[in-house]
């Protein structure tokens, strides 16, 4: 008996061993114009003539969320005339909720204020781990930083971490920020403490986004070694160079007084090294260092695609 059935277990795992299994075909692609994403539509349609269309979602800081569902018969047609306008209009465009991608990008990042200058370097590892070290100039200040990005929903990124510098205590940060449902505007928070010490600073702000098509426009509030304060500003640019020029009122003081701050993202438009800079005029560049998830809306989808699907 125990033969018999050890017989008919060969047989049958024969069987399914010889049986043709269909591949699962993986149409997603990634990235953005550096990974040249035509050619790689092409290599997929390539080796894959029966399928009938493929998933294109643009990568923005390691992280992606909209994207296009290109039908095959639409991208040759318009391949053929060189017109990707037509094709971005007969592409169907998908919400993937906020995803992070695999990135080991090496970033530095350069704060200027007005009374205190300070450089990262960090790099990003799995997991979304972000690793680094930094210099302060105003007191000479050489540590360690580790933080780690956090999806809380398909419209709210966190980010929470610690610094460490030598001979001061460890200091907890955290940030947020969310989208509207319409998207057309968001609300976010940064927050450090001091660990063992009395110190806690936190921020909140709300931004309108593209009013009159012209500019962004912050409230923020926050409290900052026991000092309230109050922004408002607007905000010019693209994601590459913005600048902000604005208003700061502080608790008990009637005067106001205006300020600007410069950023500058991926200097160079490097993969795999990228160079952030913010310059402002005030006292601290708490806050100026707010997460943001502007460049994730379905609004943005026509500048990546003008930007990374050339056919020329």
């Amino acid at each position: 008996m125990l033969i018999k059935y050890t017989l008919i277990l060969f047989i049958n795992t024969i069987i399914i061993f010889n049986s043709p299994v269909k591949a699962e075909v993986y149409n997603y692609i990634v990235g953005n114009n550096e990974d040249k994403i035509r050619q790689r539509i092409d290599s997929f349609f390539a080796e894959h003539p029966n399928e009938q269309r493929v998933f294109w979602f643009p990568e923005i800081k390691g992280k992606s969320r909209y994207g296009f569902s290109i039908p095959k018969n639409a991208y040759f047609i318009t391949k053929r005339y060189s017109d990707a306008s037509d094709l971005y209009y007969l592409s169907k465009k998908i919400d993937n909720g906020l995803k992070f991608n695999q990135t080991k990008s090496k970033n530095i990042e350069i704060f200027i204020s007005k009374n205190k200058s300070q450089i990262i370097l960090y790099q990003n590892f799995f997991s979304n781990i972000n690793a680094g070290l930094f210099l302060e100039k105003e007191e000479e200040h050489f540590g360690i930083i580790l933080n780690k990005d956090v999806i809380l929903s398909k419209n709210t990124l966190g980010n929470f971490g610690v610094k460490k510098a030598e001979d001061e205590n460890i200091m907890f940060n955290a940030k947020f920020t969310k989208l509207s449902n319409n998207e057309k505007s968001e609300f976010y928070g940064n927050l450090n403490h001091e660990l063992d010490a009395n110190i806690l600073n936190m921020g909140f702000g709300y931004t309108w986004f593209e009013i009159a098509n012209q500019f962004d426009f912050t409230f923020a509030l926050r409290e900052q070694d026991k000092k309230v304060e109050s922004d408002f500003y607007i905000s010019l640019g693209d994601e590459s160079f913005r600048i902000q020029v604005g208003l700061n009122k502080t608790k008990n003081n009637p005067k106001m007084n205006m300020f600007f701050n410069l950023n500058f993202e991926n200097i160079f438009d490097n993969k795999n090294f990228k160079p952030n800079v913010i310059i402002t005029s005030k006292d601290s560049a708490f806050g100026s260092r707010s997460l943001s998830l502007k460049s994730f809306r379905k609004k943005n989808l026509d500048m990546l695609w003008k930007k990374n699907i050339k056919y020329n």
